[in-house]
């Protein structure tokens, strides 16, 4: 087969972070050249490309030959052909022989057993999906945690969490699967998903005016079914795994029942835990918020009992208190600017963050000995719930386990 090499750079561009590097088969350190596609594969997450000059089959040995087409011109036109496993490479200003695996033991592209497709607006699901990433959970030992959890229907609700910290965003896309209610897509999928959809060529919007070319939106193909899901836009097809179990029951994290609302400045807090942080990472970093109608009152604690406190205005509904991990509320914080709206029921339960088009973001407690309250041996709700854990189903267990449990992070 023949192609310029600017076009095999794009492909091997784009197919990067979809190549793995030490894969439970060989072959799949290459990448597939083969019936009009370029394809990447790490067996929970493929990858095909258009690429009509992919007559025959090469297998390619991705990071290798990525040196390579840095250093020959793009415009160069460059032959390529394999015979078992020797592939070489030809162009006019040079040539190149390497030894790789047989296209045959590259294993097929996945298919989906489709129960529900249809086109949404990309530019509005894949950036909701890459926001709530860093609500997800990283141990591998809670896999449902480790992905995005977004419910079908009418409009779609997406959720992340790890355990302390949720992320809710609600979507006005309609997406409906008979027999699906909730499926999870792992992050790296999404991560996958985003890198993809950055670089791939948009193509050409068809408006009849600048204002319809500016808002033209860019849709992308879902399909779901047999646990899998595909995406498919442009000259790109993606599939990936789902993760199987089911996801916590997060909306009875949210406070409802009229809890105490609390509004501040965004960088203002910031700036204030910015100055307390190595204080409170030193002391278990349980950050200490009690507030009246007009001031809040930050204070941390360090092992040596260093002791600071500090205060900033804002506005709040009553009076009340609560204990966070500081590192997550300066996470939270990063970057925003304007208000803020904190939303909180009880001391001992989950508080509720608000800011603009921000997912709706809730994080768990951390227990907190305020001053003049008895030392309870261990809180009422701790008990329940291992309790709980104890006597329910595996499904149940990991609803307890989830963003559910109020124990402290790990320190």
């Amino acid at each position: 087969m023949q192609m310029r090499v600017d076009r095999l750079r794009e492909a091997f561009n784009l197919l990067g972070p979809a190549v793995p590097k030490n894969p439970a088969i060989a072959a799949l350190k290459g990448v597939l050249l083969k019936d009009g596609y370029a394809v990447a594969n790490d067996l929970e997450t493929a990858v095909a490309l258009e690429l009509p000059e992919a007559e025959g089959a090469c297998l390619l040995p991705f990071r290798t030959l990525t040196d390579l087409l840095k250093r020959v011109p793009g415009s160069e036109v460059m032959t390529l052909e394999q015979t078992d496993t020797r592939l070489e490479l030809s162009w006019p200003g040079g040539k190149a022989t390497y030894t790789t695996f047989n296209p045959l033991d590259y294993p097929p592209f996945p298919d989906v057993e489709v129960q529900a497709e249809k086109s949404v607006d990309g530019d509005i699901l894949v950036p909701a999906l890459v926001s709530l990433t860093p609500y997800c959970a990283t141990e591998q030992t809670r896999p449902v945690l480790c992905g995005v959890a977004m419910t079908l229907g009418d409009t779609l609700h997406l959720a992340g969490a790890d355990g302390f910290r949720l992320g809710v965003l609600q979507l006005p896309v309609s997406f409906d699967a008979d027999g699906i209610d909730t499926i999870i897509i792992p992050t790296g999928a999404i991560g996958l998903l985003e890198h993809l959809w950055k670089h791939t060529p948009r193509p050409a919007p068809v408006a009849d005016s600048f204002v319809g070319l500016v808002i033209a939106s860019r849709e992308l193909e879902l399909a779901v079914g047999g646990g899998m899901l595909r995406t498919r836009f442009g000259m790109v097809t993606m599939i990936t795994r789902l993760t199987a179990g089911t996801f916590p029951n997060y909306q009875q994290l949210i406070p409802t029942d009229n809890p105490i609302m609390v509004k501040f400045y965004a960088p203002e807090l910031e700036r204030v835990l910015r100055g307390i942080s190595r204080v409170a990472r030193d002391g278990s970093s349980i950050l200490r918020l009690s507030w009246t109608e007009t001031t809040m009152a930050l204070g941390v604690k360090s092992k040596d009992e260093a002791d600071i406190e500090m205060a900033l205005p804002v506005t709040a509904s009553a009076p009340g208190r609560i204990g966070f991990n500081i590192g997550y509320l300066l996470e939270y914080l990063k970057g925003k600017q304007g208000l803020v709206t904190m939303a909180v029921n009880t001391p001992q339960s989950p508080g509720l963050l608000q800011h603009s088009a921000s997912p709706l973001t809730v994080v768990m407690p951390m227990f907190v000995q305020w001053p003049g309250d008895p030392a309870p041996e261990e809180p009422p709700e701790a008990k329940v719930e291992t309790e709980a854990a104890e006597e329910g189903s595996d499904e149940e267990k990991v609803a307890v386990e989830g963003p559910v449990r109020k124990r402290r992070p790990k320190r």
